[in-house]
């Protein structure tokens, strides 16, 4: 009797645990024929403000966009040599009325050069993503 109620306490605290771990929401995109992944985290999505499109101006701007992955980068990378390639604003899935821009950059290490993508949430927070390589077949 003792045993069956300690082992329902443990798996009663091991299941809340469990509901408590919060799955990242895998976004997929395409930016010039180029898949992109990225992992946001479901609190971070409802960080950032709605918007729905055509009733006003989207809550972050492609400037304030840039602006956020030029801050993110510039810890790491020589902003002089970064180039800005592409940039679309596009619905989170699954997320009705939450956008994010995905952001292509290049810089050059040594000669060659090396592409950057960003998912920019519209609070201006910066998520790195990358390019899913090509399938070995």
């Amino acid at each position: 009797m003792f045993i069956t109620r300690v082992l329902s306490v443990i798996l009663f605290l091991l299941s809340t645990t469990i509901q408590a771990v919060e799955y990242p929401v895998e976004v997929i995109e395409y930016l010039d024929n180029t898949k992109i992944v990225a992992f946001l985290n479901e609190s971070d999505i409802k960080k950032t403000p709605q918007w729905t499109p055509l009733s006003s101006e989207p809550p972050l701007t492609i400037a304030g966009a840039i602006d956020a992955v030029q801050k993110h980068i510039k810890p790491v990378k020589d902003l002089s040599k970064m180039n800005l390639l592409g940039i679309e604003l596009k619905q989170i899935p699954h997320h009705k009325n939450y956008w994010h821009y995905v952001v292509k950059t290049r810089t050059k290490s040594g000669d060659l050069p090396v592409s950057h993508y960003f998912v920019v949430l519209m609070n201006g927070k910066v998520i790195p993503a990358i390019k899913e390589p090509e399938s070995v077949k």
